[in-house]
């Protein structure tokens, strides 16, 4: 009935709308009310916004759209960093660091007491692992893979760092209500 009042339908179409309010009063007084409702707009006069409104209304958009697309990047930078990770642990895995293989097969509870009893042990481990750790890293250096992995993870944590101090140090000013 709508689109018959915005002279969006056919003929045949308007004389099935006549024919049924004709017979239907739920309808004729549906079709009578939106005459009405169509006369009383048509008559009304032009509002005009409050000043300022488009400025804040597509600040407000903006400001919905950076917020989108903040989450897409975090989510982006959080599946890299993941992807990173993945990784790394697989190209420990690869290089041949197999440190869980040194660990004595009691378990891990009577490890863990026999390293808290001896400190000396504690910490030659510690060392160990240190050195493991910084002689891998020597060995890498020469790899295109290492160089490649210590790269993104650079570029990463300058991303992240970039993000963290934008969200919480950078004071914005307050939107404008109204």
């Amino acid at each position: 009935m709508s689109l018959w009042l915005d002279d969006q339908l056919a003929q045949e179409e308007i004389r099935q709308i006549e024919a049924h309010t004709t017979t239907c009063p739920s309808c004729r007084a549906y079709l009578d009310a939106l005459h009405r409702l169509n006369r009383l707009l048509s008559t009304a006069p032009a509002v005009s916004p409050v000043p300022g409104f488009t400025a804040r209304f597509q600040a407000r958009l903006a400001a919905r759209r950076r917020r989108r697309r903040t989450w897409a990047g975090l989510l982006t930078l959080t599946l890299a960093t993941l992807a990173l990770f993945v990784g790394a642990i697989v190209l420990l895995v690869i290089s041949g660091l197999a440190i869980w293989g040194n660990l004595p097969a009691g378990g891990l509870m009577p490890q863990a007491t026999g390293l808290l009893l001896d400190l000396s042990k504690a910490a030659a481990s510690f060392l160990g692992l240190v050195w493991l750790i910084i002689s891998a890293l020597a060995r890498g250096l020469r790899h295109p893979i290492f160089i490649g992995y210590v790269t993104a993870t650079a570029i990463l944590i300058a991303a992240w760092t970039q993000i963290v101090m934008r969200r919480f140090f950078v004071r914005r000013p307050l939107p404008v209500n109204g």
